[in-house]
């Protein structure tokens, strides 16, 4: 943003979501192509006298993260330019409204993640392929072959989890019922092997915020007449987004953590005259990407399917 200070004055979002949610990384290439770590067991005891047990490596997944290039342009007549009255520069004041719509356009990429993850046909969002460059074998769902969120996320060792459910309103109880499924089920990697899955963030719609700050911050289990201490009294951080598209949707997780994002170039303005028409010209360009690259990090509930 230091390039064009003038260009960033007329942003003004009251809070931008996606790189608290998203793992923001700097990427130097037309795509980011990784394996995903499956890890090796836990150690065996080694019995006296006997050989070290060996471990077999499991096959990982393949993740691809493409960056995608946005822009635009605009053309003012010479006599536009020319007549102008209100402003000193029309060309770079309006060209400077551009500020605002950078952050916006990110902001709605990165929501549908959220948005469109429980689609069971997969979503165009999640594919990651560059044609002629760079196949996504997991075309418009995750890494696994299924939605971002799904009822059957398998483990390499025959195991089933769920990360979606399609009818659990915000509630007292549903919210306590889906930390525990988080914590004590989906808790294990792809070996099937306990991991520390603790989440931090309640993700909601400007609709949910009362629901939530009834749940989270009484000290009293809210709309109970048996004076029980409310266990959920702050156990995670409500974050509300403007961009989120189901009113009753919510999510529960753990933000930077299964969600990256890429940065490829920075924003590039352009300005030039035509030497035929006199006409002048301003383009704006920029290329950004995002992944999924582990589906236990997040649950989701309430959402749409198609």
């Amino acid at each position: 943003m230091d390039m064009y200070p003038w260009f960033w004055e007329k942003y003004a979002l009251t809070a931008v979501r996606y790189p608290e949610l998203f793992d923001i990384v700097q990427s130097d290439s037309a795509y980011t192509q990784f394996t995903s770590a499956i890890g090796l067991g836990e150690l065996l005891e080694k019995p006296e006298g006997e050989d070290l047990q060996t471990d077999k490596p499991i096959e990982s997944y393949t993740i691809v993260c493409k960056n995608t290039s946005y822009g635009r342009s605009v053309r003012f007549s010479y006599e536009t330019i020319s007549d102008a009255k209100k402003s000193s520069n029309l060309l770079m004041d309006t060209v400077g409204t551009w500020g605002a719509k950078v952050p916006i356009t990110k902001e709605k990429f990165y929501a549908k993640f959220f948005n469109k993850g429980a689609y069971t046909a997969g979503h165009a969002v999640f594919n990651n392929t560059i044609t002629g460059v760079v196949t996504d074998s997991s075309g418009d769902l995750i890494y696994d072959g299924l939605s971002f969120f799904a009822a059957t996320h398998p483990d390499k060792v025959g195991n089933t989890y769920a990360n979606y459910s399609e009818t659990n309103s915000l509630s007292h109880a549903n919210l306590q019922t889906i930390y525990t499924t988080f914590t004590t089920t989906n808790n294990r990697d792809e070996r099937g092997e306990i991991i520390d899955l603790v989440p931090t963030t309640l993700l909601i719609p400007p609709a949910l915020r009362f629901t939530a700050d009834a749940i989270l911050n009484s000290v009293l289990i809210p709309g109970s007449m048996d004076n029980d201490k409310n266990v959920l009294s702050a156990i995670v951080q409500p974050m509300q987004w403007h961009y989120l598209t189901d009113a009753d949707g919510w999510f529960l997780g753990v933000p930077k953590m299964g969600l990256m994002g890429t940065d490829r170039e920075d924003v590039m303005l352009d300005f030039w005259r035509d030497e035929t028409s006199l006409d002048y010209f301003a383009s704006i360009f920029t290329r950004w990407g995002g992944c999924i690259t582990n589906w236990r990090y997040w649950y989701a509930n309430n959402i749409a399917t198609s």
